[in-house]
């Protein structure tokens, strides 16, 4: 009997300090998943204003690796540095490629020399929405119009509630009571929706489009506006509120 608790007891001393370290493990990996989406969120936010900013004032200043990093601490909780220096601006084409660095110390101390290196990625185009016409350029009955990728209607002004993006975070369980502002329900979205969701996992959704997105920072929660002529719409339907038929 003394033997077999002698033995119970050195297999108890081996196996839970292994069962303490895959603990810690899979709570680390969790944290590092929460950083890395915090990351993708702040740069997606990052990119949408400094788009309007330079659409706005025109200065390139606004795309410099300097003034991207303050744009990206105001909306990260975590303090981790993150370099933008590989981020870029073409200014003929007006892309905007947003490039975050960062590095992840493991928490054991011996191991601060072999960080994780993560890089986040964002890309997207300026503001188009806020440029103006010169005069005489717009000839009478083709009015300029503003619409959206995917949009199936045009709009006649850039405050239209309906261009304007609203993000909400939800349980995913109650999907199945909730409606975009078209009345439609919310399918997974094709780009970050993958998997097998649980009633109770928060995910989010917008008051435009009928997807829902696992990730706050899923390129497929932006929208980027066009300013167009009216002749170009196509088949696209006046929008109900700010252009009304009729």
């Amino acid at each position: 009997m003394k033997s077999n608790r002698g033995s119970l007891t050195v297999e108890a001393s081996l196996v839970f300090p292994v069962f303490i370290f895959a603990v810690l493990s899979i709570i680390y990996i969790c944290r590092l998943l929460l950083i890395e989406d915090e990351v993708q969120w702040a740069l997606v936010r990052t990119g949408r204003e400094v788009s309007v900013e330079y659409a706005v004032s025109g200065k390139s200043a606004v795309m410099t690796p300097m003034y991207l990093t303050v744009k990206m601490k105001q909306y990260m909780q975590e303090d981790i540095p993150v370099s933008m220096l590989r981020s870029k601006f073409h200014e003929e084409s007006k892309d905007i490629e947003l490039v975050a660095d960062y590095n992840i110390n493991l928490p054991f101390p011996i191991l601060h020399r072999f960080p994780f290196h993560f890089t986040e990625k964002f890309h997207t185009r300026t503001f188009s929405g806020v440029n103006t016409r010169a005069e005489g350029d717009v000839q009478e009955g083709d009015i300029p119009v503003y619409v959206t990728e995917t949009g199936k209607v045009y709009h006649k002004t850039l405050e239209c509630s309906y261009l304007k993006l609203s993000i909400s975070q939800v349980k995913y369980g109650d999907l199945e009571y909730l409606r975009g502002e078209d009345g439609g329900k919310y399918y997974a979205c094709e780009r970050c929706g993958g998997g097998v969701f649980q009633k109770e996992q928060e995910v989010f959704v917008c008051n435009f489009g009928n997807r829902f997105h696992s990730s706050r920072g899923c390129q497929k929660l932006t929208r980027n506006i066009r300013q167009i002529k009216i002749s170009e719409a196509g088949g696209r339907l006046p929008c109900s509120k700010c252009a009304p038929s009729g």
